[in-house]
């Protein structure tokens, strides 16, 4: 469909720790570390994800795989590209539903996380995005 949004994302530490309070999440891998280095929650790996937490949007399914563990320190590049939009029958009025695929990769590339996601959205974010293009 050729609309795509991107972002960057380091975690770091102290996000660790937010994110083992908020969803009591304390695995030994999150707080101690693995070898000398924490590992963010999935959870924590999904904020880095452009669109799911944008004003106006509402995620109606989300499918993910995780595939690699993220570090404290790491930069990802998560990706969202619109493969489908349909008006629905179940959609309000002036929304649209859009049929997404997410790939999040570490620095040198390799994937981390992968899935897919519905996407509630008005029709004038809809609009923006496809002005923005990829």
């Amino acid at each position: 469909m050729g609309i795509t949004r991107t972002a960057t994302h380091t975690f770091h530490s102290e996000q660790i720790d937010v994110c083992a309070r908020l969803t009591g999440d304390l695995g030994a891998h999150h707080m101690g570390g693995h070898g000398d280095r924490r590992m963010a929650q999935g959870a924590l790996t999904l904020t880095a994800v452009p669109l799911l937490a944008e004003p106006g949007v509402h995620m109606r399914e989300l499918s993910f795989t995780f595939l690699a563990p993220v570090f404290a320190g790491d930069t990802v590049s998560a990706s969202v590209s619109v493969r489908e939009a349909e008006n629905a029958p179940d959609v309000p009025e002036g929304h649209l539903l859009l049929d997404c695929e997410v790939q999040v990769v570490g620095a040198e590339g390799a994937p981390v996380l992968a899935g897919t996601g519905v996407a509630e959205l008005p029709r004038e974010l809809f609009d923006e995005l496809a002005r923005e293009g990829s």
